[in-house]
């Protein structure tokens, strides 16, 4: 009989800037030159394709004038993106706290 794995791998979303830094690099198209062509600061570029800066309507509009990739999709993603990372984080605090209730009770 086949046992069941509760030890499931999550899954984890992945943010739009990846898929933006992606675009770029296959079209040849330098962060600086993009950032000039959507009217952004590079550095603020930089950090929406590295995932530390979420990507917002406007910004998802822009990409979709020039690179054709549609904004819905894009914003799609962030939305995924933001609930993934929630429950990781809300995963890890429960984590925490099963690990300090289990440290108190041995030490009790």
């Amino acid at each position: 009989m086949a046992t069941r794995n509760e030890n499931m791998t999550p899954w984890k979303a992945t943010h739009p800037g990846c898929i933006l830094g992606y675009e770029l690099e296959e079209r040849a198209i330098s962060q600086k030159d993009f950032a000039i062509m959507i009217g952004m600061q590079r550095s603020h570029l930089n950090e929406l394709i590295k995932g530390k800066r979420p990507l917002n309507k406007p910004t998802a509009e822009k990409i979709e004038s020039i690179l054709g990739i549609s904004a819905i999709t894009l914003l799609n993603l962030q939305t995924q993106y933001n609930d993934c990372m929630r429950a990781a984080e809300q995963r890890a605090s429960e984590e925490r706290q099963a690990r300090t209730a289990s440290l108190q009770a041995q030490y009790s």
